[in-house]
Order: structure tokens, then C-alpha cells, then sequence
């Protein structure tokens, strides 16, 4: 499913001063796609089991970690599959589920120089980034702000009205748009208009999906927690994440420059027009394919070095590098669990 994802990674999540287990009711219709996708903050240790089998109810073991870590899993639950999750034992007022709502807002940011290619910078530490290529003078950002329904729980008397505001700063200069969502807590989804000739900077941690779509320019993307996804491109790109597959569409690529795809947790998996040119330099666990007649494979090198006394070291990196349509300039592909994928769009 969707992003059932982080329901089954809470196999092992914790309080410091609490061994207990909290039972979370689940609608025993839903089913569970047994590949579980885990979007988690490093720092947490997830046991999935992919044979588990649902039965209307899933056991949280409670035991190590802040009790917010469990508190944001739920919420993430809540958000996917739209559902209402119960928690049987109250840690107190801070760990009660709420129901959450949509509140968005849009702002559109005039360019110094419309019709010139301009830059955006856009960063995000809680929430997806999607940036779409549009025939327009302005960038156009909207605002996806999840949070706590207002009057969805009492506490001690007390109705809650609101959890807070937009924590949101944006400013242009010369062309140059930058976007930038500070807070950590509560997760904010980007959706940004530009126009198509635009260079894109961006940069996601938390629940960071970045998709670009139709555009034409320098684009370097990195990502933490989230899939890269880059469609319908022209020009170069870069791309980097550590949970997430990184997907890259071009419609033409500029020659005679390098461009570098790294993930650590996903496929790095590129499709350029019949004809494209480049070196490829590529290092994973698992396998590489193309559908191209046109590439081949190189002889490995080792790397070799003799220090100032005479030590001498030779060795193998397990790199593989191929040549697409007789090579050209350097692609890096690199995965640790993963495909790498070269395709013929």
C-alpha cells in the first residue's frame, strides 16, 4: 500500500521508562502489501518481518526510544491510509492521538527578470518537495501543512483551537528563489510552479520525496528519507539520497557533463534518448541491465599505489564502467541494495 510503510516498522519502538505494549486497532479489511517501505529517521533500529499477517490488530512493542518517535509513526499511519488509530494505554495528554486535517496556503513570488532563466532553492526538513515546469513569469508555491484538528480532543477542561502556524520563509533576489521550511515537528508538503528554463537546488530530510518534473536546466536534488523522481528533464542532473530509489526520465541531455546518482536503500534507475553518449561508473551489491546494444562493458582496472618507503597496494573497488554509444562524460550510478538500471527511453 500507499505508505502503509511505517505502520510495520514500529516493531521495536520505545520509551526509556516504559516495557509495555500498545495496541493499535487496525480496520482488519485493509491488506498489507508484504513490501513494506520503512521512511524512518537513522537513528531508529526497525526489525519488519515481511510474512506478518494482519488480523485486525498490530503489536507495538514499547520500550527505548522518545516517546515522540512513536507519537510521529502514528500520525504518519493516520495521514497514508486515513484511519483511526486508538492507543488502549494513555502515556498522558502529550501522548494522545489527534485527528489530523489538510491546511494549505499559496504565495506566488514575482522574478526580477521574467523570461530569464532563474534558480530555485528550496528546502524542507519535514515534508515532500514536488516542482512542476509551467509556461509562467512567476513561481507559484503552495503549502501542504498537516496538522492537529482543531477541537479534536480536550484535556483537563480545555478545547484545543490550534496547534501552531506556517513556519515558512521565502525570498528572490536577482532570479534567485529561495524556499525554505524550518520546523521539524510538523510536516509541511511543497508544491512549486516555475518556469520550465529554471535550475532547481533541493534539499529534504524527513518525508522528503522530491519530484521534478519538465524541466529544463541544472538540477542537484538530495534526500534522506524519500525517493528521488525526475521525469520529462532536459539538461543535467544529480541526485542523492539513503531511503529511496532514485528515478531519472530525460527527455535530452547536455553533453559533456558529468552527473552523479547515489542512493544507499533503493534502484538508481536512468532512461536518456536513443543516440545519448556517456561513461558510466557504476558500483552496487546486486545487478546491472540496459535495454541499449549500444553499451558495453569495460575491463576492470585495479587501483594501484607505492608509498614514499616502498610499500606497494593494489586493489579492486568493485567499480564497473561501461560505455554508452562509444562514451562520453562521466555518469556515477551507486547503490548498496539495489539495481542500477540504464535505459532506452
Amino acid at each position: 500500500m500507499k505508505t502503509f510503510l511505517i505502520g510495520l516498522m514500529v516493531a521495536a519502538i520505545a520509551l526509556p521508562s516504559l516495557a509495555q505494549r500498545v495496541d493499535v486497532k487496525v480496520d482488519p479489511k485493509i491488506k498489507v502489501d508484504p513490501k513494506v517501505q520503512v521512511k524512518v529517521d537513522p537513528k531508529v533500529r526497525v526489525n519488519v518481518d515481511p510474512h506478518i499477517e494482519m488480523d485486525g490488530h498490530l503489536m507495538v512493542d514499547v520500550g527505548e526510544i522518545a516517546h515522540e518517535a512513536l507519537v510521529n509513526v502514528m500520525t504518519e499511519l493516520d495521514h497514508e491510509l486515513d484511519i483511526n488509530l486508538d492507543f488502549d494505554h494513555d502515556f498522558g495528554s502529550d501522548a494522545k492521538m489527534y485527528e489530523y486535517q489538510e491546511n494549505s496556503q499559496e504565495v506566488e513570488i514575482p522574478l526580477s527578470k521574467p523570461g530569464e532563466r532563474g534558480t530555485l532553492d528550496v528546502s524542507s526538513h519535514n515534508g515532500k518537495i514536488k516542482v512542476t515546469g509551467y509556461d509562467g513569469p512567476t513561481v507559484k508555491v503552495k503549502m501542504i501543512k498537516y496538522e492537529k484538528k482543531a477541537e479534536s480532543k480536550a484535556s483537563g477542561g480545555m478545547r484545543m483551537v490550534s496547534s501552531g502556524g506556517f513556519n515558512f520563509e521565502a525570498s528572490e533576489y536577482n532570479n534567485v528563489v529561495k524556499v525554505e521550511n524550518d520546523g521539524w515537528n510538523d510536516r509541511v508538503d511543497f508544491e512549486i510552479q516555475v518556469p520550465k528554463n529554471f535550475n532547481i537546488k533541493a534539499e529534504a530530510y524527513n518525508n522528503g520525496h522530491v519530484v521534478i518534473d519538465g524541466l529544463n536546466g541544472e538540477l542537484n536534488v538530495e534526500s534522506y528519507n524519500g525517493p528521488i523522481t525526475m521525469t520529462n528533464i532536459s539538461g543535467s542532473a544529480s541526485a542523492s539520497t539513503y531511503n529511496g530509489a532514485i528515478e531519472v526520465t530525460f527527455a535530452k541531455v547536455t553533453a559533456d557533463v558529468n552527473m552523479a546518482f547515489s542512493t544507499y536503500n533503493g534502484n538508481v534507475d536512468i532512461s536518456v534518448p536513443d543516440g545519448t553518449k556517456f561513461t558510466s561508473k557504476m558500483k552496487t551489491n546486486r545487478e546491472i541491465y540496459t535495454d541499449f546494444e549500444s553499451f558495453s562493458i569495460k575491463q576492470s582496472k585495479p587501483v594501484t599505489d607505492k608509498s614514499d618507503k616502498g610499500r606497494f597496494n593494489i586493489k579492486y573497488e568493485n567499480w564497473v564502467e561501461g560505455d554508452l554509444n562509444g562514451g562520453g562524460a562521466e555518469v556515477l550510478m551507486k547503490t548498496t541494495n539495489g539495481n542500477i538500471y540504464i535505459r532506452k527511453k
